[in-house]
């Protein structure tokens, strides 16, 4: 007749550390991707322009919303959709005529879009507008060397 054992618990553990440090891979991977998503979807080209000026006016809030696609609007980092827009403003706004929106507009995006959110905007009641653009750097005057040469004939 054969001697049956019980089985000891011990030598039927399982080593939890392997499937510890895999989770927790996973979590970090998937924290850094929602990161970099947000990242990209706010990242936008402005318009260039010649002409651009900075208002230096007193103004007690400005509200920033970028605006990639009809799909993509921003309204201070928060993703928000162009029905919900003007919902959102008069929320954040205690005060409209006080208040001045930068709109910020991808160079790609199409004019309707950004139509659409200025309208929303003065639905808000927010009468004061600003866009963002972007201004080359005025590039330093160089000489030509003709002018050197006449220059220093001239001496």
């Amino acid at each position: 007749m054969r001697a049956y054992r019980k089985r000891e618990w011990a030598s039927l553990m399982i080593n939890m550390t392997p499937l510890i440090d895999v989770v927790f891979l996973i979590i970090v991977f998937f924290i850094i991707m929602i990161n970099f998503s947000e990242v990209l979807i706010r990242k936008i080209t402005l318009p260039k322009a010649d002409e651009a000026k900075e208002i230096k006016e007193h103004v007690i809030k400005k509200i920033t919303i970028t605006i990639k696609s009809e799909k993509f609007i921003f309204v201070d980092r928060k993703k928000v959709s162009l029905y919900s827009l003007e919902e959102t403003l008069r929320q954040k706004v205690c005060d409209p005529r006080k208040t001045t929106a930068l709109l910020r507009g991808d160079e790609n995006s199409p004019y309707d879009a950004i139509q659409k959110v200025m309208e929303k905007v003065a639905f808000a009641g927010i009468t004061r507008i600003e866009f963002s653009t972007y201004k080359e750097a005025v590039p330093p005057l160089e000489r030509d060397i003709n002018d050197e040469a006449s220059d220093q004939s001239n001496r």
